[in-house]
């Protein structure tokens, strides 16, 4: 053998070899295919996903805060309005936060101070009405037994 020359390739045992016993059986018919998954059903979107175009109060929310600085009368107009078309929705104390803003700028705040009090007694779990009660310097009592 010479050095410029590749060795030659190992020959591979007897055993190595496959045989056509070894070799895989073919099918006759071709594997089906898995069925296809339904269609998803589009998703309804969360009260908090939901686009301001397609939910009337968040419209009316939206406008009482563009209204809060300029004219906060209108604010009040605006919440009359949606307490009457909306009621007690799971909005209403957003909407009561932005009123107790509005009144304090009108300087009622006597009035903003016992609506916020009413906001959370009414919604005490909401961070909209802490919100207000915190606003106004209002304390809510803890839930529970007193000592």
């Amino acid at each position: 053998m010479r050095r410029d020359e590749p060795p030659a390739p190992k020959a591979r045992p007897a055993s190595a070899e496959s045989t056509a016993d070894d070799r895989p059986q073919q099918r006759a018919e071709p594997p089906a295919d898995p069925p296809a998954p339904p269609p998803a059903a589009p998703a309804a979107p969360r009260a908090s996903e939901t686009p301001p175009d397609s939910d009337p109060e968040a419209r009316v929310i939206e406008r009482m805060r563009a209204a809060l600085e300029s004219d906060p009368e209108e604010v009040l107009r605006l919440d009359d309005a949606a307490s009457r078309d909306f009621g007690d929705s799971p909005r209403a104390a957003e909407r009561g936060q932005l009123r107790v803003r509005a009144l304090v700028r009108l300087d009622r705040i006597g009035e903003a101070r016992s609506f916020a009090e009413d906001l959370i007694e009414r919604y005490p779990d909401d961070p909209a009405a802490k919100s207000a009660a915190a606003y106004m310097g209002i304390h809510p009592r803890p839930r529970g037994p007193s000592r």
